[in-house]
């Protein structure tokens, strides 16, 4: 049996068609390539949406959910606040690690908010919203 995945991606742009979105797809291609059975990524909106489609693949029982996007400090990247909210668990040094690999190509990965935790026995974690971040 393969382990199941969720990708999420929160973009208010993409979610309303003004651009197709590109860092969801990298991620489901990474984890299908580690052996994940996952579906094509969920598009939403930040915020709430966000929250939303975390329960639904909590309920669902899949092993990790990733999600890119809405991870900065402007006032509507609200991914990590929506995020922490489910957790049972942070995780910091997950988030840490995540920055610091970053940080050699983007100066800016220090900025990022993305937390990672586990929900039950899902682990969560928050990705930049670049495809660049993701690889």
């Amino acid at each position: 049996m393969k382990r199941s995945a969720r990708v999420i991606v929160a973009s208010n742009r993409a979610a309303k068609g003004v651009y197709e979105d590109k860092t969801g797809p990298v991620i489901v291609a990474w984890l299908a390539g580690r052996g994940y059975d996952v579906p094509a990524p969920v598009v939403v909106e930040d915020g709430e949406p966000v929250g939303v489609a975390l329960r639904a693949a909590l309920a669902d029982g899949v092993a990790v959910v990733l999600t890119t996007g809405g991870t900065g400090i402007s006032p509507t990247d609200r991914t990590p606040d929506v995020t922490r909210a489910v957790l049972d668990h942070e995780l910091p040094g997950v988030a840490d690690a995540i920055r610091a690999a970053g940080l050699p190509k983007v100066p800016t990965a220090v900025l990022s908010r993305g937390v990672a935790g586990v929900a039950g026995r899902t682990l969560v974690v928050n990705l930049p919203g670049s495809s660049g971040g993701v690889k």
